[in-house]
């Protein structure tokens, strides 16, 4: 009987010395399979690495648009004056409100730098408003717990709403406000006021015997022009010329008057022949005393009538500069003379007497007033000046202590440039 052997036993030694190759097309399937792979791999890695780079390319896209969009945040419009700031050793430093030359400046450059289609975002604040604000390059929220009832902004968004003034201030009104001036110095306009002429003094220039007689004064006028120029914000220097017109009567006076060519004469005129002297009390003044073929009486008013040009160079001082201002005026003036007569006024009929011989050509006066000023607009403002001008060096001689003076009440309307 045949021994039984294990299955696996009898293959093991019947095929122990079996040797089988694979034919070359096996080896050439192998070795394309491994090719294919390798390939596949290479290029799944590059495919890998050009989704980082993209990647990184739209991270930083990204990163760039959000700064500069950060960057166009308006900061606030009033900036005031604040102590400086030390947090975490760093330095805060507050920034005085742009004057209006610094927002133009800025404008025209940023008008050359700056893109026209830069976005403008909301202002944020992270404090409640104080009309203070802290500029700072710091991180705000460092600073914010130092910081009690003021803004607190980034300088970099300050800096940027200086410069973003262009969308409010076009180029046009940018270039207007430069040709203009900021401040108005100079301003002009004429000047009208009622005079009332008297003296400090009873004397009579024209006769020493008149010196008690009481006297009056004409209606007078003062018409002219007045220049005025801003030194500082206190100070003004003011000028101008005035026609000046005055009148004053010597009451019941007898009037002596004689046609011969040498006849004595005194009185201070070029009229030769006539004698001053005050009425009688017993004498009426309508009526005349004597009469003969040389000489005549006439009872009534002497009137002295004087004109001049007027220079004055005064200085204004401002007590209140606002919608109605007060002013401090005092100067002198300097006087031409252009007209002298004088004449006696009696039963309505008036007959000179020639011209005052004692009467300066030229002349001076101190000058004290009080200027008040109404400002209707940025250009113009109506102005009431009572003046009081007190003359000297008026007459050369023989003035009988009479000192005049006059006081006016000017007013006009100015315009400022």
């Amino acid at each position: 009987m045949l021994d039984r052997k294990n299955i696996d036993r009898v293959f093991q030694e019947n095929l122990k010395d079996l040797e089988i190759e694979p034919s070359k097309k096996v080896w050439n399937n192998i070795e394309h399979s491994l090719t294919e792979n390798r390939y596949k791999k290479t290029i799944t890695l590059w495919r890998r690495l050009s989704g980082v780079a993209m990647l990184f390319v739209l991270a930083l896209t990204a990163g760039m648009f959000f700064y500069n969009s950060n960057s166009s945040v308006d900061p606030l419009n009033e900036v005031t004056n604040s102590k400086t700031i030390n947090s975490n050793n760093n330095k805060v430093t507050p920034i005085n409100k742009p004057t209006e030359k610094q927002k133009i400046e800025l404008a025209q450059t940023a008008n050359k730098k700056r893109p026209t289609s830069i976005k403008k975002e909301e202002r944020i604040f992270v404090k409640k408003p104080n009309n203070n604000v802290i500029v700072t390059s710091e991180n705000i929220s460092s600073v914010y717990k130092n910081i009690e009832n003021k803004y607190i902004i980034d300088k970099d968004d300050f800096i940027d709403e200086l410069k973003s003034d262009i969308n409010v201030i076009t180029q046009s009104e940018t270039k207007k406000i430069i040709e203009e001036p900021k401040t108005k110095n100079w301003s002009v306009g004429p000047t009208v006021a009622p005079v009332y002429y008297n003296t400090l003094q009873s004397g009579s220039p024209l006769n020493d015997n008149l010196a008690d007689n009481s006297k009056t004064t004409d209606d007078a006028l003062s018409v002219g022009v007045k220049v005025n120029y801003q030194l500082s914000n206190k100070l003004f220097i003011q000028s101008g010329i005035n026609k000046v017109e005055l009148a004053y009567n010597t009451k019941d006076v007898n009037a002596n008057l004689s046609s011969a060519k040498f006849a004595y004469n005194n009185i201070n005129t070029d009229k030769p022949g006539v004698i001053l002297s005050p009425i009688p009390k017993n004498q009426s003044a309508d009526l005349p005393s004597a009469n003969n073929l040389n000489k005549s009486t006439l009872n009534g008013d002497i009137n002295q009538s004087i004109e001049y040009f007027e220079f004055p160079l005064e200085m204004k001082y401002s007590l209140l500069d606002q919608k109605f201002g007060v002013n401090l005026i005092g100067g002198v003036s300097t006087y031409f003379l252009t007209k002298n007569n004088v004449s006696i006024i009696s039963q309505n009929e008036i007959t000179s007497l020639g011209e005052a011989n004692n009467l300066n050509n030229i002349n001076f006066s101190g000058n004290l007033g009080v200027d008040l000023d109404y400002k209707i607009n940025n250009s113009w403002y109506l102005n009431v000046a009572p003046m009081f001008k007190y003359q000297f060096n008026t007459y050369s001689n023989n003035s009988g202590d009479f000192r005049p003076y006059y006081f006016g009440v000017y007013s006009g309307l100015n315009f400022k440039f």
